[in-house]
């Protein structure tokens, strides 16, 4: 792969992350970094790099199969994506940036209702203070700045019971601007570098958000929502915004009214009547202003 694009001894995982051994694939370029990380898919060229205590030791480079058994601390990052998806299957198109997928450190956190909601608001904050960028979160799990998509998560569960593994993907894009993104996405992205006017590799991005979850994830577990809700409310880019839902073959319209204690989206479809979505395809009618002085709660 030529030179450290990743910045392998900038990624400095928490110790709880890499206590089981954690392994770090970084490929060259590969279909859909989740689909390797759950066994699926062709080979890739990429390296392999374990963790011995003191640092990252990389393998030579060569073919890698697919992931067979997925431990915790796995993470896969890949410098080209070919056919990232998001997610109900949308496609997410490689615009120069972060391709990571990580097998979360086993936690009963992840049995939580709203969880992947959770991740999103984890992502959201790490971003407004390891990086100083205005990002929200658009419901369940999409980052933005201002009306531009930044990245978004994917996640996805391997196993049963004690067996449960839970896979999450985060695309983040990481370099350029709008104009060098493909013209469908010219008016519709942004990146990292375009919003903070610097470059940033991979591997320090990686590590800001991948210890914020892993750090609050006990937290999470005992308390629930409740000491990031008024965070929520913050970063809650939908928020009092009229907007249309699409779940199955029906749409439903109203004012988004916040996120529960279980990850819901909250909709107010008519003055006396309020319905609560776990799931659906959320897309805004009609802006208003969001509060510019919004900050996170000290926790």
């Amino acid at each position: 792969m030529g030179r450290d694009w990743f910045g392998l001894d900038a990624f400095l995982p928490s110790e709880r992350f890499v206590r089981d051994g954690a392994v770090l694939y970084l490929l060259k370029e590969v279909a859909s970094t989740n689909d390797f990380l759950l066994g699926k898919g062709d080979a890739a060229v990429g390296r392999l790099c374990t963790w011995d205590g003191w640092g990252w030791t990389a393998d030579a480079r060569r073919d890698l199969a697919p992931v067979a058994a997925p431990k915790p601390g796995t993470v896969v990052v890949a410098r080209r994506q070919t056919a990232g998806r998001g997610r109900q299957g949308r496609s997410w198109v490689d615009c120069g940036g972060l391709h990571l997928s990580v097998v979360i450190p086993s936690h009963r956190a992840y049995f939580s209702r709203g969880f992947s909601v959770w991740l999103g608001l984890m992502v959201v904050l790490s971003l407004r203070e390891d990086f100083n960028v205005d990002a929200r979160l658009k419901w369940p799990n999409d980052i933005l700045c201002g009306d531009r998509k930044l990245g978004g998560i994917l996640m996805e569960r391997t196993g049963s019971g004690d067996r449960t593994a839970v896979v999450a993907g985060l695309g983040l894009n990481l370099t350029g601007g709008p104009a060098d993104f493909p013209c469908g996405l010219m008016a519709t992205a942004t990146s990292l570098e375009h919003e903070t006017d610097r470059l940033w590799r991979p591997a320090t991005v990686s590590t800001a958000i991948i210890n914020r979850v892993v750090g609050d994830l006990d937290r999470f577990e005992s308390e629930g929502w409740e000491p990031w809700a008024e965070a929520m409310r913050c970063l809650d880019c939908l928020l009092g915004q009229e907007v249309s839902l699409e779940r199955a073959d029906e749409t439903f319209t109203g004012r988004a009214v916040g996120i529960d204690a279980q990850g819901r989206l909250q909709l107010e479809t008519d003055p006396d009547t309020a319905m609560v979505f776990s799931a659906g395809n959320v897309h805004l009618r009609a802006r208003r202003q969001i509060p510019t002085d919004a900050t996170r709660e000290e926790t």
